[in-house]
């Protein structure tokens, strides 16, 4: 509650105003955009109490534009002929450039269009001079939406800053001209646009991903917070969709001691099998097979063993047991020997402390593409995501954060892989990841949730 006089006065107007969301039913608009030919539109339904402001981020995500530029509405005063009734952003009524305007965050839709056939422009882009007609097509009250929905519509949105209808024409005539001398840098430009792209699936995944932030958000101030920040919901929906899934603010109902068992077991056997004493190394540097075999005998490792031998080149999963111990500052090689390092010492004896050190430590890696590709690896755990969603999620997240390789060329699901796998490596040998085919178990999506909330 603000204190000034004059911001309170302004809150209190401001709630006056504000109309009570009440009496919500179906609203069916279809949406245009004007002067295109062959005509770009949707069919969306949405609440009938939204406000314009909530209308206007609903619009930009199934007409695909980015939200990079001002817009305002239009429509017709029934009831005086040639009057046009305004509704701005209330930074642009606040700095003057939209006088006589109403605020469009406190007018509802059904304030505006009461009656299907009504209807209202939507400007985007002052500068490019985008128009939609948003036309209110028909009313279920027998409905009341929670989320905006597209239910059809027919091609791509005209890429941003094209330069409006004329720009939108000519960019149209020079890309179906492979012959043109612009041709090559138009697409370059576009991105290989498609005019008639379209998928009612698609444009509701990304309402999805938008909602998906604001809805389940990560803890302030923890460090994933830092990175999906930085991820536009438009370039990885998949990314945000998992946000919904991982409840990174309420943890799933899984004990404490049932995700700290899963996550610890396999680096509790390994501390103690070192000990005081330490492991004698090989001269190859390699820990001796009785200690290999032991590993592969007393514990569990689902379906990721692979090879039944007893060196340790035989079983990558003990290897990166090891290294996954080595990287979190669990253990070192010192003369020859496999030794407890002091945290490595201190987590032997006490389990809490071995607890904070493993999830304090994670993901594992040294250079920030391999940190942010582990905290996406993390996220669909936490979202218990299954092999193909998470190399999915991983692709779009990495690519949507500015990665690329040497080359210049995008990232693929093998490169997403790579550059995630100190990290994706540990949580597979410990069985945070589940089989290969399946879904990570409830321990591991708690572990997860727990890491990424610090």
């Amino acid at each position: 509650m603000p204190t000034d006089p004059d911001e309170l006065r302004a809150f209190v107007e401001g709630i006056g105003s504000a109309p009570p969301l009440t009496n919500a039913v179906a609203y069916r608009l279809r949406v245009t955009l004007n002067g295109v030919t062959p005509p770009v539109w949707r069919s969306v339904t949405v609440r009938s109490t939204s406000r314009l402001d909530e209308l206007h981020d609903v619009l930009q995500t199934v007409m695909g534009w980015n939200d990079s530029h001002l817009h305002q509405w239009r429509r017709p005063d029934l009831e005086n002929p040639g009057v046009v009734d305004r509704f701005a952003t209330r930074s642009c009524i606040e700095d003057g450039f939209a006088d006589g305007a109403r605020c469009e965050d406190v007018t509802r839709l059904d304030d505006v269009l009461t009656t299907p056939g009504d209807a209202m422009v939507y400007e985007y882009d002052f500068g490019d001079g985008w128009e939609h007609t948003v036309l209110l097509e028909g009313i279920d009250n027998d409905e009341s939406p929670d989320e905006a929905l597209c239910v059809a519509g027919e091609r791509a949105c005209p890429p941003e800053d094209c330069g409006g209808v004329p720009g939108y024409e000519r960019l149209l005539a020079v890309l179906a001209d492979r012959d043109h001398s612009d041709h090559v840098s138009l697409s370059v430009w576009s991105g290989g646009f498609d005019p008639e792209a379209f998928s009612v699936d698609d444009v509701n995944a990304l309402i999805a991903a938008r909602d998906a932030m604001s809805l389940y958000p990560p803890v302030v101030g923890s460090r994933i917070e830092q990175v999906l920040t930085r991820i536009p919901y438009q370039a990885a929906p998949h990314v945000h969709a998992l946000m919904a899934r991982a409840h990174l603010q309420d943890r799933i109902d899984q004990p404490i001691d049932d995700v700290m068992d899963g996550a610890l077991t396999h680096l509790r056997w390994l501390l103690r099998r070192i000990g005081d004493d330490g492991i004698a190394l090989t001269q190859s540097g390699y820990v001796p097979p009785a200690h290999v075999k032991a590993a592969r005998d007393e514990l569990d490792w689902g379906d990721r063993r692979a090879g039944n031998g007893d060196r340790e080149v035989d079983n990558p999963q003990f290897e990166r047991l090891r290294d996954g111990a080595r990287d979190l500052g669990l253990i070192r090689k010192h003369r020859g020997q496999l030794v407890l390092t002091k945290r490595g010492a201190a987590g032997l004896v006490r389990d809490r402390e071995l607890w904070e050190q493993v999830h304090a430590g994670l993901p594992l890696g040294r250079e920030r593409i391999e940190l942010e590709a582990g905290f996406l690896v993390l996220l669909t755990v936490a979202a218990g995501a299954s092999w193909s969603e998470r190399r999915r999620a991983m692709v779009e997240g990495l690519a949507a954060l500015g990665w690329r390789n040497p080359d210049g060329s995008a990232l693929n699901a093998f490169d997403a892989s790579w550059v995630a796998a100190v990290t994706e490596d540990f949580l597979s040998t410990i069985g945070a990841l589940g089989p290969f085919d399946g879904l990570p178990p409830d321990w591991a999506r708690g572990f997860a949730q727990i890491v990424l909330s610090t």
